[in-house]
């Protein structure tokens, strides 16, 4: 495990483990100095993507990275957030690394659906979107 941040009222929990290749963000996204949160975030998260290209004998080659994106609400710097991270790994998926991009939203909020549409739309990467039953646990 590279990173683990807990989850609070205000910032979500983010995980960054580089044994089941996975990097996912969960939760509320609303931190009161979102510069501090989101450049520890997207350091490490930089880093990796950086060790990956350079460890071409690394087993997790063989299996796709996946960004799950698992929010409930998020406000507008946290927006810009979301987007630096895609801008970090847009660059990888140009030299077509193996990088999945998920984007979970419960089944009535169509709100949230849009605003990871709009994103993935305005960083110009491509996007998987998850309909999660109200019954599941994201």
């Amino acid at each position: 495990m590279i990173l683990h941040v807990l989850q609070t009222e205000k910032t979500p929990e983010v995980t960054l483990d580089d044994t089941r290749s996975l990097f996912q963000i969960k939760g509320n996204c609303l931190p009161e100095n979102i510069r501090d949160f989101s450049q520890m975030v997207t350091e490490k998260l930089e880093g990796y993507l950086q060790e990956l290209d350079r460890d071409k004998t690394n087993k997790s080659k063989n299996m796709p990275f996946r960004i799950n994106f698992k929010l409930g609400y998020f406000n507008t710097a946290a927006a810009k957030f979301i987007a630096d991270v895609l801008m970090i790994i847009k660059p990888h998926l140009e030299k077509d690394s193996p990088i999945k991009i998920y984007w979970h939203y419960h089944e009535e909020d169509y709100d949230m659906l849009e605003a990871g549409e709009d994103i993935a739309t305005m960083v110009e990467v491509p996007m998987n979107y998850v309909m999660v039953a109200e019954s599941n646990e994201q």
